[in-house]
């Protein structure tokens, strides 16, 4: 289960990564890659990868947080 979550971990980070820099492109230089590669309006495929971005970023915020906390944890018991 262990090595199923870090891989997880790893997928979540690479697609918020890729998600990341399209935004940080789009703020910067007001070109959203997203829409040059799906279409100008957000399609279903566009949906898609932004809500994987969005779920990546929940995914990775409650895993920093879990880890905190059973550090934390483990700090306290020793």
């Amino acid at each position: 289960m262990n090595k199923v979550m870090k891989v997880v971990d790893v997928v979540a980070f690479v697609i918020l990564l890729v998600g990341g820099m399209n935004y940080l492109i789009a703020g910067l230089f007001g070109v959203d890659v997203m829409q040059l590669i799906f279409g100008t309006n957000i399609s279903v495929v566009g949906r898609v990868v932004y809500t994987l971005v969005g779920l990546s970023a929940l995914l990775l915020v409650i895993t920093v947080i879990a880890r905190a906390v059973m550090k934390n944890k483990k700090t306290k018991v020793a």
